[in-house]
C-alpha cells in the first residue's frame, strides 16, 4: 500500500519537478496532475504517521527506522510545500498557489477516503479470518474431545 521508506524521496523527486516546470514557464494546467501526486503523497504521509497503511500484525511489527523515515518525509513534505509556494508566487501567474492549493486539499481528501476505505475493507477481512479460524478451531477442539471420549468409554 505505503513504501514508507521511499516517501522522502518521491516527495523531493516530485516538488524539483515542478519547481522547474514553474520557473521555466509551464502552463498552470499541464502542472496540476504533479501537484496531485505531491498532495497524495501528503495524505500516504499523514495515513502512514497513524498508522492506517499497516494492517494488524504489521502495527506489532513497527521499527524505529520506519518511524524516523516517517518523519523524514513529513519534514521533506514541509521544506517542499515551502519551496513551492515561492516558486509559484514568484514565477508563476497570479492566483496559481491559491488555484494548487485548493486542489491539492481536494486530492488530499480523496486520498484520506480511499486509505480509510482500504483500510477499513483490510480490518473487515482480519476480523472475518479471526471469526473463521476460532469456528474452526473451536469445531476441530469440540470434535477432538468428542473423539477422546468415545475412545475413553469403550475401554
Amino acid at each position: 500500500m505505503i513504501e514508507v521508506l521511499a516517501l522522502a524521496s518521491s516527495v523531493t523527486a516530485i516538488s524539483k519537478s515542478i519547481s522547474a516546470a514553474v520557473s521555466a514557464g509551464q502552463d498552470v494546467g499541464s502542472l496540476m496532475p504533479s501537484f496531485g501526486k505531491f498532495a497524495k503523497l501528503g495524505a500516504e504521509i499523514t495515513a502512514a504517521e497513524t498508522g492506517k497503511h499497516k494492517g494488524f500484525l504489521g502495527k506489532l511489527t513497527s521499527s524505529e527506522e520506519e518511524g524516523f523515515a516517517i518523519a523524514q518525509a513529513r519534514m521533506a513534505h514541509r521544506k517542499a510545500h515551502n519551496e513551492l509556494r515561492e516558486v509559484c508566487q514568484l514565477y508563476g501567474p497570479s492566483g496559481m498557489w491559491d488555484m494548487v492549493v485548493h486542489e491539492q486539499a481536494k486530492a488530499r481528501t480523496r486520498r484520506k477516503k480511499e486509505i480509510d476505505a482500504l483500510a477499513a475493507a483490510r480490518d473487515q477481512r482480519t476480523l472475518y479470518l479471526s471469526i473463521a479460524a476460532g469456528v474452526i478451531t473451536f469445531a476441530l477442539g469440540l470434535a477432538a474431545i468428542s473423539w477422546g471420549f468415545i475412545t475413553l468409554t469403550k475401554v
